[in-house]
């Protein structure tokens, strides 16, 4: 058997001779790892300055070894855990080990389907008051930002299904923090540790910890009055907080509760509705699509309201999302550092924090190899026959491996539930002359936002 090489052999675009592609990756990460994939194969070494190696993969026996087969030699590299600690904390993005299993297995129950079916309705209602504000508009000729539109609506599908409190109005203390959080986290992880600590006083940070103390107070005091029996709710958190450790028979702390519904904040609001943007703009240029989807849509509902149990009848509109988060995958990279030795792809991997192994979904999902035509939007390709001939990890818009997001279930009821009211009652379209292109931050979103035009398909929508 060949000996392993070095990482210093494996294949990879030169770059500048001193930074390598860092320029690049800033400028424009998502070409930088097509075009390397197209180049050099399902296996890539990219030089990111002096000292910092990534190792990006597009083949799914590979990504399999990192996320599967070695899962115990890879985890979470340490900046992507200290830029994210001070909003997410101890939770699931963030934790490792024991502890991350724990609490995995403490909130697994919380996302059964059969859990999640009780939350389709308040889905539902919360989409009914978006298109109800649409109807409001005085006119339907000026477009409206339909990814802000998406974020506002899943943020308040979330805060509905978390804490049985509707956070995303305006005026809300939550939302607005909520806000202020991600963006300032988004900063963070995308500026490779230059920035201010958070120690320093500097305007940036003092409006961060402000958001902050305003979000962990309105948690917090959730929390408590939960506790005391001044409120209730049939919600995530209820189940959250009737979690018990099967062995010690722990149940989470007031912080834990904290860090984990951040999370689910976080994770579960952005995600969604940057796919679901992203769809809109998808069915706009595509309209054989729309028609076939709101037809599909017509024949299963008849123009009542969709629920949990007519989800396996929109089987065309699950291909319609799950073809968008292929070509959109709103979480675009999926970073590992190796904390052991190991060897992937015939190329020897040292445990070191200057080597990070990626997975890009927006380039696996790319991979001729696995999906012909690449950049054709094309639904037919989530058939059962056709799913049923690709490896398993040729498809990961919700990571792969024990780390799949625990919420992929409650973002796919979510979605289809949104697309199927909608589509039942508007037209979304293009502005023509806006070109819109994706924005690789922590998430995949439209640049800019997503402007089009929301016409009622009936006089009386």
């Amino acid at each position: 058997m060949p000996e392993a090489r070095t990482l210093g052999e494996a294949p990879g675009p030169r770059g500048h001779w001193f930074w390598g592609s860092i320029q690049e990756r800033r400028h424009s990460p998502l070409q930088l790892f097509v075009r390397a994939h197209q180049e050099y194969g399902e296996f890539v070494r990219l030089r990111m300055g002096p000292a910092i190696s990534l190792v990006s993969v597009t083949d799914p026996e590979l990504v399999k070894h990192v996320l599967v087969d070695r899962a115990d030699r890879y985890g979470k590299p340490s900046s992507l855990v200290r830029d994210a600690w001070p909003v997410l904390g101890n939770g699931l993005f963030t934790s490792s080990g024991d502890f991350w299993k724990r609490q995995r297995r403490l909130m697994q129950p919380a996302f059964h389907k059969e859990r999640l079916a009780a939350l389709a309705g308040s889905m539902v209602e919360a989409t009914w008051q978006m298109l109800a504000r649409w109807r409001a508009r005085p006119s339907a000729s000026e477009p409206l930002d339909v990814s802000a539109e998406m974020m506002h609506l899943t943020l308040g599908i979330v805060g509905r299904a978390l804490f049985s409190t509707d956070v995303s109005g305006d005026a809300s203390s939550v939302g607005q923090a909520l806000t202020v959080a991600l963006a300032e986290t988004n900063r963070r992880i995308l500026s490779l540790g230059l920035y201010a600590p958070d120690f320093l006083p500097t305007a940036r940070n003092r409006v961060f910890h402000q958001a902050m103390r305003s979000l962990d107070a309105v948690v917090f005091d959730i929390i408590a009055r939960r506790r005391a029996g001044e409120t209730q709710g049939d919600d995530l958190l209820a189940t959250l907080m009737a979690a018990q450790d099967a062995d010690t028979g722990e149940r989470m702390t007031d912080a834990q509760l904290r860090d984990e519904a951040m999370t689910l904040f976080l994770a579960g609001h952005e995600t969604t509705a940057n796919g679901l943007a992203w769809l809109w703009h998808l069915l706009a240029q595509n309209p054989e699509v729309e028609t076939r989807a709101r037809a599909e849509v017509q024949r299963v509902l008849g123009g009542r309201s969709p629920t949990a149990q007519d989800i396996p009848q929109l089987r065309y509109l699950t291909q319609v999302f799950e073809e968008t988060m292929r070509l959109y995958p709103p979480a675009w990279i999926m970073a590992r550092q190796p904390v052991k030795e190991d060897e992937l792809g015939g190329v020897r991997i040292p445990a070191s924090p200057r080597v990070i192994v990626v997975t890009a979904p927006y380039a696996l999902h790319r991979n001729p190899r696995l999906w012909p035509d690449p950049e054709r939007f094309e639904p037919e390709r989530f058939s059962p026959e056709q799913t049923a001939q690709r490896p398993r990890l040729a498809y990961m818009p919700f990571g792969g491996g024990q780390r799949l997001c625990i919420g992929n279930n409650f973002a796919l009821m979510e979605a289809t539930l949104i697309i199927a009211e909608v589509l039942q009652h508007f037209r979304l379209r293009a502005v023509p002359g806006h070109t819109v292109e994706p924005e690789p931050l922590v998430t995949l979103r439209p640049k800019g936002g997503l402007p089009m035009f929301v016409e009622p398909l009936h006089a009386s929508a």
